[in-house]
């Protein structure tokens, strides 16, 4: 049975009311707000509007809530394959005002969290709000696209209904358009990409070479040596592998919010201590030496890849030069034989509803304040497009709780100017400290998010209460 901890109050202690944001000029039929997908954003999102009273319609593409981790999800989004455990532990998973059972695993497989979703949507009320099977077609400026004078959102859906609303919450998920990268020649074998795995069923007596040395990609290669004839991992650039486990604990739990408060430096020789005493370094275990520092390029967690390689159950390769019908060729000149590529090599972020006129995620990148508002679009929100070293799902509900103080009025919005420099200032440390990828262009980190997101709010940072939101 899943416990809550209880619905957060939703006021702040603010002197006199403040107005939370120049666009709406409220009219009939226009509601305050239109929420786009129920996964773990969308679920978060809607919590905070309901608990404020907020009049909204939400849609959901398919039948069912939590997004991704519904391994049958008829929405086109499912991402989850029968191996699937969570990589961030349980407690740095949960959303702060609902924890997950004590008595699960330190990582729940991915069914548990599909569970804990529909859990979270019925213990809330959240399930009768959402219009399922109705996906969002096109959103709008009312007066149309670039116009500064609009005054809300034109939102057009699949059962052929035109709304308008005064503000727009994005939380379509940002893992559902497969990135499949092309290279020379052709290949005649198997291919799929790691959005499409399922079960290790597939890899049968298979000669199979998985691109890419995300989560995804390491946990699949893993799971290819239980049934595979052979396994080839197929990498660009060195990674630094974090184990599930250091020093008797989930790696994460050695962590705490004081690292919000510590210099990033330190922090990384910290991470740096754990990780070598714990696993060593990848060049000692049978991995590329990486280009990088840690934490500098988003790490991999992977508690099996080290013995996995070690005990020659996978090997590894560098990248692939070309294609030629079941035979490949690598950089370092090598050919293999293979019967089957799984491409995991992530995603592309998909705004499909959105004319990239009135805003455009071009080789994913999303500059906006706060991570979440475009500057320039007032009443545009975009939920959890975010990735952190450890799990964005708590950090969604802080993203939420914010953003449902701005539409009650209880918090003002600074100006474009104001959140312009925000932008700036959060790019150029982002692009300082990370390595220049697609990849990177959504890093947080997990403690210095949640104190921006609870100063944001007048909480006076993290020592305030952790985990609970205020």
């Amino acid at each position: 049975m899943l416990v809550a901890r209880g619905a957060s109050s939703n006021c702040t202690n603010a002197d006199e009311p403040v107005v939370a944001w120049p666009l709406p000029k409220y009219r009939d039929p226009m509601k305050t707000a239109c929420v786009i997908g129920a996964g773990a954003a969308g679920l978060a999102a809607g919590k905070a509007l309901k608990d404020r009273n907020i009049d909204f319609d939400w849609f959901e593409k398919g039948s069912y809530v939590g997004g991704l981790w519904q391994i049958d999800n008829d929405n086109g989004g499912a991402a989850a394959y029968h191996s699937l455990h969570l990589n961030s532990s349980r407690p740095r998973t949960e959303y702060p005002s609902y924890p997950m059972p004590e008595d699960w695993a330190d990582y729940p497989p991915y069914y548990q969290v599909a569970q804990y979703f529909e859990a979270f949507a019925d213990h809330f009320g959240l399930r009768e709000l959402i219009t399922f099977n109705t996906a969002v077609e096109k959103v709008e400026p009312v007066e149309g696209p670039g116009l500064p004078g609009a005054t809300g959102w034109r939102v057009t859906t699949s059962d052929g209904h035109t709304r308008e609303y005064a503000n727009v919450l994005v939380a379509n998920g940002h893992h559902s358009s497969p990135k499949t990268p092309h290279f020379e020649g052709d290949f005649t074998g198997e291919a799929f990409h790691a959005h499409d795995y399922r079960d290790l069923s597939v890899f049968a007596g298979k000669r199979v070479l998985v691109i890419g040395v995300g989560n995804s990609g390491m946990d699949i290669a893993c799971d290819a040596v239980r049934n595979a004839k052979s396994v080839l991992l197929s990498t660009r650039h060195g990674v630094h592998v974090i184990p599930k486990y250091a020093l008797g604990k989930p790696v994460d739990q050695l962590s705490s919010p004081m690292m919000a408060y510590v210099p990033f430096p330190v922090e990384r020789l910290a991470y740096e201590a754990i990780v070598r005493i714990a696993t060593g370094r990848p060049q000692d275990r049978g991995l590329p030496k990486p280009d990088h520092k840690l934490l500098g390029a988003h790490p991999t967690v992977s508690a099996e890849l080290y013995d996995r390689v070690g005990h020659g159950d996978i090997t590894m390769k560098p990248d692939i030069s070309r294609f030629d019908g079941d035979k490949v060729a690598f950089v370092d000149g090598t050919t293999e034989e293979v019967d089957l590529v799984v491409y995991a090599t992530g995603y592309n972020i998909s705004l499909p509803f959105l004319d990239p006129s009135v805003y455009s995620a071009e080789h994913n990148k999303m500059p906006l304040y706060l991570r979440i508002v475009p500057p320039e679009r007032p009443g545009l929100f975009f939920m959890g497009f975010i990735q952190t070293v450890g799990s964005g799902i708590p950090l969604t509900e802080y993203q939420a709780e914010w953003v449902g103080d701005l539409l009650t009025g209880a918090l003002p919005v600074p100006s474009a100017e104001e959140m312009n420099k925000w932008v700036d200032a959060d790019q150029k440390a982002m692009g300082k400290r990370y390595v220049r990828s697609e990849r990177h262009t959504m890093q947080v980190d997990y403690w210095r998010y949640i104190r921006t997101m609870k100063e944001a709010r007048g909480q006076g940072g993290l020592l305030s209460k952790i985990p609970g939101l205020r």
